[in-house]
């Protein structure tokens, strides 16, 4: 689904560079300043540090400051004062009083812009500089990825507990459409309501314009506004075809090999009763579970079958760290589900004993790389 329909949840679009309507995107090519901690009074302060270490903001930050690395501008709140505002690399403050908030975290930049919020509760984008290139007039607008952002006009605040949209604890909004910007504010798409998007989950970097013969099994067609044919990949079919075409085969052959390369450098394993998660290479996994679990689970997989659920998720960030899994993240440190989806595929087995209270259940996870999906996590 589009994020506005499910307002709170991570949203799970991507976005393509679009130069012929969207122009450079404004890479984030500036040396990354990373965020280092200071405990004061029991209280964590944050500054940011160059590479070589050397401190380039001091640990004046705290409350909702969030970004775990500083390109060009940022959202901050001062520790003292808790003053919020944004910050450039040269020190200058700007949008004291437009800091943008959604889930009560500050937004992070994304291709050199950030989001801010007006007065009236609309929201436009600053640039790397400061400026603020697009103008406040939207409800709610995704951050940019490649050139490209979905944003909703003319909705109306809703509340999920009460009637009360001012002191709602999970607002939402209602109607309006959703349109396609580029990154000067041009509408690509005029209603993504209306197109026939799949799943929601679309691979907007796979952009095929006026495709003659689109592969209807793994992609879905939008009409742009200057009646180009637009054909993106969805997500989720396309895992779902790999699954079955690539990785099912793989682990069928018995060719250590070719299951070896559908698996992630780093791979999780949890067994029942739960004492943690269990980190392996994928050696080391192979040799310990290729036969015991991947053959008799995933390689009986058949297409359609009962019991199978394929479902996206999140990575998560506090089993899987490390510099291997910094692609997979934001500035702010989140899952760039934008680029790196992850899928889990769960196998539901019936009780044993039949009268047993409860199903058991298998799962496996998958994150699409720059090389491809990979196996990252099961859990049994």
């Amino acid at each position: 689904m589009f994020p506005f329909q499910h307002p709170g949840l991570a949203t799970r679009l991507i976005y393509t560079a679009l130069a012929l309507y969207a122009g450079p995107a404004c890479a984030q090519h500036a040396e990354a300043w990373t965020r280092f901690t200071v405990k004061r009074r029991g209280e964590d302060s944050y500054g940011y540090q160059n590479a070589q270490g050397q401190v380039k903001l001091p640990a004046l930050f705290g409350g909702f400051t969030n970004a775990q690395r500083f390109y060009h501008i940022m959202a901050v709140s001062e520790q003292a004062s808790a003053k919020q505002y944004y910050v450039l690399k040269n020190g200058r403050k700007v949008g004291r009083d437009s800091v943008y908030m959604h889930d009560f975290q500050f937004d992070c930049e994304s291709e050199g812009k950030i989001r801010y919020r007006d007065q009236r509760n609309r929201v436009g984008f600053f640039d790397a500089r400061g400026k603020a290139v697009i103008p406040a007039l939207y409800n709610y607008v995704t951050p940019f990825h490649n050139g490209l952002a979905v944003a909703l006009l003319g909705a109306h605040r809703t509340c999920d507990t009460s009637s009360d949209t001012v002191h709602c604890e999970h607002p939402g909004w209602a109607g309006g459409r959703q349109v396609l910007l580029n990154a000067r504010n041009e509408v690509l798409i005029n209603n993504l309501d209306a197109e026939p998007t799949g799943s929601g989950h679309l691979n907007w970097y796979s952009l095929k314009i006026n495709d003659p013969a689109p592969d209807t099994a793994t992609t879905v067609t939008l009409r742009a506004a200057n009646g180009d044919r637009y054909t993106f990949t969805d997500y989720e079919k396309e895992f779902t075809t790999w699954l079955y075409r690539v990785l099912v085969p793989a682990v069928r052959s018995g060719d250590v090999a070719a299951v070896q390369a559908v698996c992630f450098s780093d791979i999780a394993v949890a067994a029942r009763p739960f004492r943690g998660w269990h980190h392996f290479t994928a050696t080391t996994f192979l040799a310990k579970y290729r036969q015991a679990v991947l053959q008799p689970r995933l390689g009986s997989l058949r297409r359609g079958a009962p019991g199978v659920d394929i479902s996206p998720g999140d990575l998560n960030t506090l089993i899987f760290e490390g510099h291997d899994f910094r692609p997979f993240l934001t500035a702010c440190g989140e899952h760039l589900s934008e680029k790196y989806p992850v899928f889990e595929v769960v196998l539901t087995f019936p009780a044993q004993p039949a009268n047993a209270s409860f199903d058991h259940q298998e799962h496996f996870e998958f994150i699409r790389t720059a090389a491809g999906y990979r196996l990252l996590s099961v859990s049994r």
